[in-house]
C-alpha cells in the first residue's frame, strides 16, 4: 500500500532512489482510522508526520471559542502541525478523519535520524516543506484578498471534491461564513 506515497513523490520531485526508498519504508506506520475519530488532537504536541492513503481529513483551530476549519486533505497528500514539531510546543490545531482513513505515519523524531543517513531524503523534506509554504502562502493570500464569494468559486473551480466529501458546515467555516450564506451562494450559482 504505501507505493501510494512513493509514487507521490514521484509524481513532483522524479525517480525515487530504490536505496531511499528502503530506508524511508523502515519508519512507516499504517495507521487505519474510522470516521469521526481524531487523528492529532488540539492541545497535543504533534510528533508525525501523516501520508493520507486513502479517506479524507479535515484540519480545525478554534478562534473565540467558534471550531474554524481550516484545510482540507483528501487521498495522496502529506500533513503535519509543523509549527507544533518545530517549536516543540502544543498544537493550536488538530486534524480528525471525515471519512475511513489509512495513513502512513511516520514519527518525526526517527524521519529526522533518517536525515542524517540520507541526504536525499533531508532534501526531499526540504522540497516537501517548501511546497508547504507556498500553499499556505497561496491560501493566506486568499483569505486576506478574495470575499467569500470569491473563495467560494475558488473552491469550485480548484477543488470540486471537497462539496461531495466534506460537511457543508465546515465548508463554510473554510470560507468564513455562516452556513445559511452558504447555501444563498449554492443557489446563487
Amino acid at each position: 500500500m504505501n507505493d501510494n506515497l512513493k509514487n507521490f513523490f514521484e509524481k513532483l520531485f522524479g525517480q525515487v532512489p530504490q536505496s531511499e526508498w528502503e530506508l524511508l519504508k523502515t519508519i512507516l506506520e499504517p495507521v487505519e482510522v474510522p470516521k469521526g475519530a481524531d487523528i492529532h488532537k488540539i492541545g497535543k504536541l504533534c510528533k508525525n508526520l501523516w501520508f493520507l492513503e486513502k479517506g479524507a481529513v479535515r484540519v480545525y483551530e478554534y478562534s473565540n471559542e467558534t471550531e474554524r476549519t481550516t484545510h482540507f486533505f483528501i487521498e495522496n497528500n502529506l500533513f503535519i502541525d509543523y509549527h507544533s514539531v518545530l517549536t516543540n510546543s502544543t498544537s493550536e490545531i488538530g486534524f480528525k478523519a471525515e471519512e475511513n482513513s489509512l495513513l502512513q505515519q511516520m514519527p518525526y523524531d526517527k524521519l529526522l535520524s533518517l536525515f542524517d543517513k540520507s541526504h536525499y531524503l533531508e532534501r526531499l523534506a526540504r522540497l516537501m516543506a517548501e511546497r508547504q509554504f507556498v500553499m499556505e502562502f497561496e491560501l493566506r493570500r486568499q483569505l486576506l484578498n478574495f470575499d467569500a464569494l470569491e473563495r467560494y468559486e475558488f473552491l469550485i473551480k480548484t477543488q470540486p471534491y471537497i462539496f461531495q466529501r466534506f460537511a457543508l458546515k465546515d465548508i463554510a467555516s473554510f470560507i468564513g461564513i455562516t452556513p445559511v450564506s452558504l447555501s444563498r451562494l449554492r443557489k446563487m450559482k
